[in-house]
C-alpha cells in the first residue's frame, strides 16, 4: 500500500507533465487559430464556451458530494458501497447530460441579444448546437472518472486526457490549416469527447470488476438522505460559483462587443493555463487528502492545511509575478501587438488570479470534509454582489472589461476570502480561524515586495522580443526566490516544502529511469 505523500507526488508529477504538453498543443492550435480565422470566430469561441459552461449547473454538485462519499468506503474496501454510489452517479449523469441538452437548445433564441455587434460569420446556431453536443455528450461515462480520482490514480485520468487532448489538437491543427473550416474543427472536439470517454470507462471497468458484478446495488435510505442534503447544499454554491465565473465574456460580449471578448480571450488563455497546472497538483492530492480526514485526526489535518497553504502562497505569488511581468510581452509575441490590452486591465487580472488562487487550499479541505452545507449560501451571496457590481461598473460608471473584473474582485473579497475559511476552522479543524486571517493578511504583505522589486527591475530591461522574455523571466526567478527564502527559510512550513520538494526531484529520476 503506497503512502498518501507518495500518492500525491505520483499524480501531481504525472499531472504536471501532462499539462505541460497539453499547454505546447493548446497554445500552437490557438496560434493558428487565430492566423488562419481571425478575431471574430475567436470572440465565438469563447462566448459560446462561456454559454456551455453556465449550463453546467444542471450537474448541481453531485459529482462532487460523491466522490466525497467514496472516500471512506475506498479507505475501508467496501466493494458494495462503492458500486451503489457509481450506479447513483450513473443515473445522475445520464440525467444531466439530457436536461443540458434540452435547456442549451431553449436558449437558441436568445443568442441575438447576447451578441453585441454580431459578426458576419455563417451558421452560428450550428456552431452553438455543436458546442452544446460536446457539452451534452461529456456527461456519458465520464462520471467513471470519478473513482479514479478518489482512488488516488487520479494519474490514469490525466493520461487518459492528455492523450486524446494531443490527438484532438493535432487534428484540429491539420483541418484549419488545409481546409479552414471551423464546424469540422468543432466535430473533432466532439469525436475525441467520445473516445475519451469510452477509453476511461473500459479502464475502470478492468480496474474495478466488482463495479459489474454489483451493478444492481442501490445506496441505503441513510446514505441517499446524507447525499441529497449535500447535493442541495452544493446546488447553491454550484449555481453561485457559475455565474461568477461563467458570466464575464457574457458580459463583455453583451455590453463592450464581442472583438474584446477575442482580446480578453487570449489572456485568459494564459491564466487558465497558470491556473491548470496548480488546479492539476491540487486535484492530485485532493484524494490524498480526502483519505487523511476520514482516517487521521483534525489535528493532524491541520497540520497538512498549513503547509498547503503556505506551498500554495508561495506558487501563486511567483505564477502572479510572472503574470504582471510577461502578459504582455508574451501577447505581443505570440500573437502581435494588435491583441494587447493595457496595463490597468492586467494588473486587475492579475489581483482576480491571486485572490482566487490563494484560496485553492479552503476548497480542497471543504470537498474532503464534506462541509457542503455549512457553506450552501455562500456562493449565491457572492453571485449576487458579482453580477450587481459588474453591472453598475459597466453601465454607470462605463468601465468596460475592468469594471466586469471590478466585480469579480468585490465579490471574492466580500466573501470567499473570509468565509470560506471561516468554515473549515469551525466546523472542520474545530479551531478559531483568527490564526488564518492574521497569516492571510501577512503573506499578502509580503507577497507585494518580491512583485514590487520584480516589476520594478523588469521595466528596466531594455531587450525586447525573446530576449526581453528571457531576461526578465529569470528576474522573475531570481528576485522573489532570494525574498521569499530570506523572509521564511527558518519556519516550519518552509522546511516542510523543501522535504516535499526532495522527495518530487526523487521521484522525477526514478520516473526517468
Amino acid at each position: 500500500m503506497q503512502s498518501r505523500t507518495t500518492n500525491s507526488i505520483r499524480n501531481s508529477l504525472i499531472a504536471f507533465l501532462a499539462q505541460i504538453l497539453s499547454i505546447l498543443f493548446s497554445f500552437i492550435t490557438r496560434t493558428v487559430f487565430i492566423k488562419t480565422l481571425g478575431a471574430s470566430y475567436l470572440g465565438v469561441n469563447g462566448l459560446f464556451s462561456n454559454i456551455l459552461s453556465m449550463l453546467s449547473f444542471a450537474e448541481l454538485g453531485i459529482g462532487t458530494a460523491i466522490i466525497y462519499a467514496m472516500y471512506k468506503p475506498l479507505a475501508d474496501g467496501d466493494e458494495k458501497k462503492i458500486s451503489a454510489l457509481m450506479n447513483l452517479y450513473a443515473k445522475a449523469y445520464k440525467c444531466i447530460g439530457i436536461s443540458t441538452a434540452v435547456i442549451g437548445v431553449c436558449l437558441v433564441p436568445f443568442l441575438d441579444i447576447l451578441i453585441k455587434d454580431k459578426p458576419d460569420i455563417p451558421n452560428l446556431t450550428l456552431i452553438y448546437l455543436l458546442f452544446l453536443g460536446n457539452s451534452s455528450i461529456s456527461y456519458f461515462f465520464s462520471y467513471k472518472r470519478s473513482i479514479i480520482i478518489a482512488s488516488q490514480r487520479g494519474y490514469l485520468n490525466t493520461l487518459n486526457q492528455i492523450t486524446f487532448s494531443i490527438i484532438q489538437n493535432i487534428c484540429q491543427i491539420l483541418i484549419l490549416i488545409y481546409f479552414k473550416q471551423y464546424l469540422l474543427y468543432l466535430i473533432v472536439q466532439i469525436i475525441c469527447t467520445i473516445c475519451s470517454n469510452i477509453s476511461i470507462s473500459l479502464k475502470v471497468n478492468k480496474i474495478f470488476p466488482y463495479l459489474r458484478k454489483y451493478s444492481g446495488e442501490k445506496l441505503d435510505k441513510v446514505s441517499q438522505r446524507k447525499i441529497g442534503k449535500n447535493i442541495l447544499a452544493m446546488m447553491s454554491s454550484k449555481i453561485g460559483s457559475i455565474v461568477v465565473s461563467g458570466t464575464d465574456n457574457l458580459l463583455i460580449s453583451a455590453f463592450v462587443g464581442l472583438h474584446w471578448v477575442g482580446l480578453f480571450s487570449n489572456y485568459v488563455l494564459i491564466e487558465t493555463t497558470i491556473k491548470s497546472i496548480i488546479m492539476q497538483v491540487t486535484n492530485a492530492i485532493t484524494a490524498s487528502i480526502g483519505n487523511l480526514t476520514a482516517t487521521e485526526s483534525d489535528e493532524k489535518s491541520y497540520d497538512i492545511f498549513k503547509n498547503l497553504f503556505f506551498i500554495n502562497f508561495v506558487i501563486t505569488t511567483f505564477c502572479a509575478i510572472f503574470l504582471i511581468v510577461l502578459f504582455n510581452p508574451l501577447i505581443s509575441l505570440w500573437i502581435g501587438e494588435k491583441y494587447l490590452l493595457n496595463e490597468g486591465i492586467i494588473s486587475l487580472i492579475v489581483l482576480n488570479f491571486f485572490i482566487i488562487q490563494m484560496r485553492q487550499p479552503s476548497l480542497v479541505f471543504i470537498n474532503t470534509y464534506g462541509l457542503f452545507w455549512e457553506i450552501k449560501w455562500k456562493s449565491l451571496l457572492e453571485a449576487g454582489i458579482n453580477l450587481i457590481l459588474s453591472l453598475v461598473f459597466l453601465t454607470v460608471f462605463d468601465l468596460g472589461i475592468s469594471g466586469v473584473l471590478l466585480g469579480t474582485i468585490s465579490s471574492n473579497l466580500l466573501t470567499n476570502v473570509w468565509w470560506e475559511p471561516y468554515v473549515i476552522f469551525k466546523y472542520g479543524f474545530k479551531k478559531k480561524p483568527k490564526k488564518y486571517y492574521s497569516l492571510y493578511v501577512k503573506y499578502v504583505i509580503i507577497a507585494l515586495f518580491p512583485m514590487g522589486s520584480t516589476l520594478y527591475l523588469a521595466n528596466t530591461v531594455v531587450y525586447s522580443g525573446l530576449i526581453g522574455i528571457l531576461v526578465k523571466s529569470l528576474i522573475c526567478l531570481i528576485v522573489p526566490s532570494v525574498i521569499l527564502f530570506l523572509v521564511f527559510y527558518r519556519s516550519r512550513e518552509f522546511k516542510y516544502f523543501m522535504i516535499i520538494l526532495k522527495k518530487v526531484i526523487y521521484s522525477t529520476k526514478r520516473i526517468k529511469r
